[in-house]
């Protein structure tokens, strides 16, 4: 009886628990980084590739820029903020999650993060740092500074020290029906098969992501009903205008 009261329990805190927004690809907005900040996104993401033992940031090897590294888009400017508010990347207090999408040789990533990150670590202590795309397998988390966390992938299993470094569990919308452009709303079976997902990650104690989500208000409404904690979009401001119109 104990274990379904604190079951049910989850759920409900899950289930009044506001939902988090993540700036998808934030590297692709016109002010990576200050865009996203300036309207009190949660999570930023990064796509990053290692060239010349220097981390860029790209969505594709070949479109490398000198001057965009992970230092001068995201490092520099996020320990500035936290400089400035006392320890913590915002004025209120509020943990900031940096999602790094590791898109190809991650491990040489990672050892390039840790070398750069490390003289960090203490500022960045109110900082989550998630690591996605090409990770080191869940029986390798243990080789990794503790600073790093990992995006779980719901047909992953792992033990309850792995679990402990994953920070939230991911699965592309695809993987529960087909593509969906937000203009209508998704199917009953689709709906019914991601609220499972949903409900079995929530009872395990771990935030949902999906990704290949619309940037349409009833994507957002569509997310917002089935609890998924990880509202992902390209569109920061329409997604901004949406959380506070439905706070309120």
């Amino acid at each position: 009886m104990r274990q379904i009261l604190l079951t049910i329990l989850m759920i409900l805190c899950h289930e009044l628990s506001a939902q988090i927004s993540h700036s998808h690809n934030d590297y692709e907005q016109k002010l990576p980084f200050d865009s996203a900040y300036n309207l009190g996104f949660d999570s930023i993401e990064a796509d990053l590739y290692v060239k010349d033992g220097e981390i860029f940031v790209a969505h594709d090897y070949d479109k490398i820029k000198t001057e965009r590294t992970f230092r001068n888009l995201y490092l520099n400017p996020l320990l500035s903020k936290i400089k400035a508010n006392n320890g913590y990347p915002y004025t209120n207090k509020k943990h900031l999650t940096i999602m790094l999408d590791l898109k190809k040789e991650g491990r040489d990533i990672i050892k390039a993060l840790s070398e750069q990150l490390k003289p960090y670590k203490s500022e960045l202590k109110n900082v989550k740092i998630v690591l996605s795309g090409d990770m080191p397998t869940p029986t390798e988390f243990k080789n990794y500074d503790k600073m790093f966390f990992f995006d779980g992938r719901k047909d992953f299993v792992y033990t309850k020290s792995e679990f402990r470094r994953v920070a939230f569990v991911s699965a592309s919308f695809l993987d529960f029906g087909k593509y969906w452009a937000g203009k209508n709303p998704i199917s009953n079976e689709t709906f019914q098969k991601i609220d499972l997902f949903v409900q079995e990650m929530h009872i395990k104690g771990k935030m949902v992501r999906l990704w290949g989500t619309p940037n349409t208000i009833l994507g957002f409404e569509t997310l917002q009903k089935l609890n998924v904690d990880i509202i992902g979009t390209d569109d920061l401001e329409l997604l901004s205008n949406y959380l506070k119109i439905s706070s309120k």
